[in-house]
């Protein structure tokens, strides 16, 4: 069973998210509501959630502020929020989920399986947080990028990176300093995730960090500072190249 607590200000945002949950997500679960996250602490602890589904923008302590005031915990988070750009790339940075409201259906039932899936990794839901915290005290600029696995949890900078490798629904991180990490998301996912630490897509299956960029040769092959080489698309390789100049 999933134990969900939905934590926001706003009762018919809550109402809202209940009725979705009830209406569209046919899994055996138990839902409560939360609308003031000063009393949300003390219902986390009667209410023992699985689930936590936290709105970020509260009055007088917003979702951050609230996790911070918990301490320790054995759930699984997804953030709910209206749009705000800094705060869901801290969390997408940080490897948590998020909903954009209004909620999509899709969205949701998507966000759910991805619990469901989650639910062997919960134990690193609090290290996950604490990357998040530390994000958001720093600037767009000094994010690091977590990457959650099955043996562990692990944070980068994006100049460390030299390229991502899309494996299917997995990506492989290799590094300057580092053994390669895979993790169980697309390189669609980082793609926009590290478009502005100047990373280029170079084919379906290669990101590429341009820092480490050495040249181009005639047989489309993109050469990097480590001395390996990855395959760029033809129809990619003239915008590769005005990419490099610029």
């Amino acid at each position: 069973m999933i134990r969900i607590l939905i934590i926001d200000d706003e009762p018919a945002a809550s109402n809202i998210l209940t009725l979705l949950l009830d209406k569209h997500v046919p899994v055996t679960k138990e839902v409560a509501m939360c609308n003031d996250p000063e009393l949300a602490v003390a219902m986390i602890a009667d209410f023992h959630p699985t689930l936590l589904m936290l709105d970020v923008q509260m009055p007088g302590m917003n979702g951050f502020d609230l996790l911070n005031s918990i301490g320790s915990w054995d759930f699984d988070l997804i953030f709910t929020t209206a749009f705000d750009q800094y705060a869901i790339k801290a969390i997408r940075f940080s490897a948590l989920d998020y909903l954009l409201k209004p909620i999509d259906i899709l969205d949701l039932q998507n966000a759910i399986n991805r619990h469901i899936v989650r639910k062997s990794q919960i134990f690193q839901q609090p290290q996950l947080v604490t990357n998040l915290l530390q994000n958001l005290k720093t600037d767009n600029a000094s994010f690091k990028l977590t990457l959650s696995t099955a043996e562990g949890v692990f944070q980068f900078e994006p100049k460390d990176i030299i390229r991502v490798e899309g494996m299917n629904n997995y990506s492989k991180f290799l590094f300057n300093n580092h053994a390669p990490v895979i993790v169980s998301r697309t390189i669609k996912e980082y793609e926009e995730l590290l478009a502005e630490y100047g990373f280029l897509r170079v084919h379906k299956s290669h990101l590429v960090n341009r820092i480490y960029i050495r040249h181009i040769d005639k047989e489309h092959l993109l050469w990097l500072q480590d001395g390996h080489s990855v395959v760029i698309s033809r129809r990619k390789k003239e915008e590769i190249v005005q990419a490099l100049r610029g």
